[in-house]
């Protein structure tokens, strides 16, 4: 059974049954976004991984864009990151505006405000720099603003919530154990970072933050996000080692390491880094592996190491 055959059943057949849609996105993935009924699938398939709710999403983004522009300093800081936003695409130029990133969030800051004002112990900023690309691969692959608005409000704040809080304290400790899990996979590669002073959190965090939508191409990008909603985001990290794997040649031989690790990487190829990714489970410790999943939504773990 294909994916888009498992998805056209009824609802309680979907939630019965996540474990094959899983299994299906590994075993056949998922069509391009080639054409509208291609990338409803994938924003279907993601909502359905991700548990989002899409009954009243055009009524709730609806509501916020009413609101209009949120108010400064915040829209300032959005407007400084969306015109860049994967500019060298030119397939998300052409199918995402910027005036779409904007309105999408500008919402998310005024939900996010009144989060906030609801419970003063809300964590996750109205906007944190990064927020722009993160929301990127969600307009590309979605057939509508509110569709992509409630998955990225999914993702900010159910999935990894310690990345976007004031101090961004998941994604450090991301970086800490991207270089954990860089040290268990390839000792000799980490030394080398190690003694260029090339850290995770040198070269690491666009790619932690940002969940890989910084690197190319956005279509594979959108395959590791698959992945990633079927299987877990925490295996974003593994899949940042597969990518300096893959490159380690590159990377041993360079006579700057810095700058290439830095600047744009090489494009990848998902089902790779996939497959290299999913090979290294085995490989990690149990108590690493669990500091991998907690990492993104428990904002009390102690990453000791």
């Amino acid at each position: 059974m294909s994916v888009e055959k498992f998805i056209s059943q009824p609802p309680l057949i979907i939630h019965s049954s996540l474990a094959q849609l899983r299994y299906l996105i590994l075993s056949e993935g998922l069509p391009a976004n080639t054409d509208r009924q291609q990338q409803r699938l994938r924003c279907y398939t993601w909502s359905i991984l991700s548990r989002t709710s899409m009954e009243r999403s055009t009524q709730i983004y609806l509501s916020l864009l009413q609101r209009g522009a949120v108010k400064a300093p915040i829209i300032q800081k959005i407007k400084n990151d969306t015109f860049r936003t994967l500019q060298t695409d030119s397939k998300f130029i052409n199918l995402v505006s910027e005036d779409a990133l904007i309105r999408c969030l500008s919402c998310f800051a005024w939900q996010s405000l009144q989060l906030k004002e609801q419970d003063p112990s809300f964590q996750v900023s109205t906007y944190v720099q990064g927020m722009n690309v993160l929301l990127a691969p969600l307009l590309y692959s979605c057939p509508s603003e509110p569709m992509a608005f409630q998955l990225f409000s999914t993702l900010c704040y159910s999935i990894i919530p310690t990345y976007l809080n004031n101090n961004l304290s998941g994604v450090h400790k991301g970086a800490k154990l991207l270089d954990i899990c860089l040290k268990i996979i390839d000792p000799k590669l980490s030394k080398f970072l190690s003694d260029n002073l090339l850290t995770a959190e040198i070269y690491g965090i666009p790619s932690i933050l940002t969940l890989s939508s910084c690197n190319k191409p956005l279509e594979q990008v959108c395959k590791l996000w698959d992945f990633m909603f079927a299987y877990g985001f925490h295996m974003n990290i593994l899949f940042v080692v597969a990518l300096l794997v893959q490159i380690r040649s590159k990377i041993l031989k360079s006579e700057s390491p810095m700058n290439l690790l830095t600047r744009e990487l090489p494009h990848f190829d998902a089902d790779e880094i996939i497959k290299l990714g999913v090979g290294f489970v085995a490989k990690i410790p149990s108590e690493i592996y669990n500091l991998l999943v907690q990492h993104l939504a428990d904002p009390n773990l102690v990453v000791p190491y």
